[in-house]
């Protein structure tokens, strides 16, 4: 397990656990005229959502340099609490890119996660994200088409910028593989919006 990684579980599980717990404390009223004021509840936008994050997917692979395609990400989620959600993902590259002549091209992406929430200011709060992706690429290199599922987590922050409208920054990891005997990552820093109803 890479540096990075075990730095990022500890979080990820550590949202996660708080959202969980918050869940069964939750209040239908929050956030509409009980003092609270984080910006949460229905009359500030926080029930269903559907959002749009654009990023670059680095796809990093021992002796290449990264590669990082753009790529877009439709989401759904369904907020159980302030604090936990369910949210699915799925999106594709806008186009290839390519490094010292090795080329990638991002042909879908698709993930299911539970987010937990941590309200940290009114209108502000961080998460943590753990699911299920499943990335599929092609490389004009090595094995040509790859097709990747298993664990992926990320984190990021929320910021409610007008009434429903949320904004959003965000790292995930998405996948990891092996490329004839050469190991690789698949990560994604993006930024995103959230219209909730």
């Amino acid at each position: 397990m890479n540096s990075t990684a075990k730095f990022i579980l500890p979080v990820v599980a550590c949202a996660l656990g708080i959202g969980a717990a918050s869940a069964q404390t939750y209040d239908a009223n929050y956030g509409r005229g009980n003092g609270y004021g984080w910006g949460y509840g229905r009359d500030a936008g926080t029930g269903p959502y559907v959002g749009l994050n654009l990023g670059a997917l680095r796809y990093n692979e021992d002796g290449l340099n990264t590669i990082t395609p753009v790529t877009a990400l439709v989401s759904v989620g369904l907020p159980l609490s302030p604090y936990l959600a369910i949210e699915g993902r799925a999106g594709g590259g806008l186009g290839s890119a390519s490094s010292d002549g090795y080329g990638l091209d991002v042909r879908s992406v698709f993930a299911g996660y539970v987010r937990g929430m941590l309200p940290l200011a009114p209108g502000f709060s961080l998460y943590g994200l753990g699911g299920v992706a499943a990335v599929d690429l092609r490389r004009d290199f090595g094995i040509g088409d790859t097709h990747d599922t298993g664990f992926s987590f990320g984190v990021g922050a929320d910021f409610a910028v007008y009434g429903g409208t949320h904004i959003n920054i965000e790292w995930t990891r998405l996948a990891t593989g092996n490329n004839l005997g050469y190991d690789y990552s698949v990560d994604m820093a993006s930024i995103g919006a959230a219209w909730h109803f």
